[in-house]
């Protein structure tokens, strides 16, 4: 018969079960601890890769902000220049509203050139009237402020002054009555042709024509009302010229002056 113990001798191993099994164990905690390690190492890289892109994403942040602040700067300025470049119209369209763009003379030279021959204006009457303008409502959309990325507001704070009240350049409407007289209607016609085709008038109406006897002789008495243009200019009539006062040197009598 043979021994059992030689038969599990030959079959199995010459280490202790107890070693075997803790040998095992071993190598199971070792992969373990590797998996472990390598988990750990790729959440940390993932981690640094993260911080890197979030470093890069916050200074390229810091740029726009600071390239936004810029910009609204220079915004800003030119806000400032825009205001400066309407104040500055505003007050050439005052100056030009107190400027009389048509001076009297003119006024009235461009009336007696359209009075034919045969006719006799007997009174011309001008007179004048203020137009009153109704400034505009504040825009409310004007009010609001420009504002950087970091939330401050660009401009003037709440401290800021009212804006100064606008000074609106006046307005006139100017109305030109003449009354005269003729012998025939047909000079009345050609008056009226004559101020139609100014530059300077409109509106021209015929009021009324009416009879008349001076020194017994028949007339027709007449009265045409004219407006003045707006926009009329007195360099529109034909024969008129723009002439402009240089300076004047003065000097002592009996000594040289330069002139150029």
């Amino acid at each position: 018969m043979s021994n059992p113990k030689e038969s599990q001798t030959q079959g199995g191993s010459f280490l202790p079960q107890e070693y075997v099994k803790g040998k095992g164990q071993l190598r199971a905690n070792i992969l373990v601890l590797m998996l472990f390690t390598l988990v750990l190492a790729g959440v940390i890289g993932a981690f640094v890769v993260n911080h890197q892109r979030w470093n890069r994403v916050h200074e390229q942040q810091k740029l726009v902000a600071a390239e936004y602040e810029e910009e609204a700067a220079k915004i800003s300025q030119l806000q400032s220049l825009e205001k400066q470049r309407v104040d500055l119209i505003e007050r050439a369209e005052v100056v030009t509203a107190l400027k009389d763009r048509v001076p009297r003379s003119v006024l009235l030279g461009e009336v007696i050139r359209s009075v034919p021959v045969g006719l006799t204006l007997t009174t011309v009457n001008l007179e004048g009237e203020r137009v009153k303008i109704v400034a505009p409502a504040p825009d409310p959309k004007a009010a609001k402020k420009t504002r950087s990325l970091k939330g401050k507001s660009v401009g003037k704070g709440k401290d800021s002054k009212k804006e100064a009240v606008k000074v609106l350049p006046p307005k006139f409407k100017f109305t030109l009555s003449a009354e005269g007289i003729a012998q025939e209607n047909n000079l009345i016609a050609d008056f009226l042709s004559a101020i139609k085709s100014s530059p300077l008038f409109g509106d021209v109406e015929l009021q009324y024509i009416k009879e008349t006897t001076i020194d017994k002789v028949q007339y027709r008495k007449f009265k045409v009302t004219m407006k003045l243009l707006e926009n009329s200019d007195a360099r529109l009539v034909d024969g008129t010229e723009e002439y402009e006062i240089g300076t004047v040197d003065f000097g002592i009598a009996g000594s040289g002056t330069d002139t150029e």
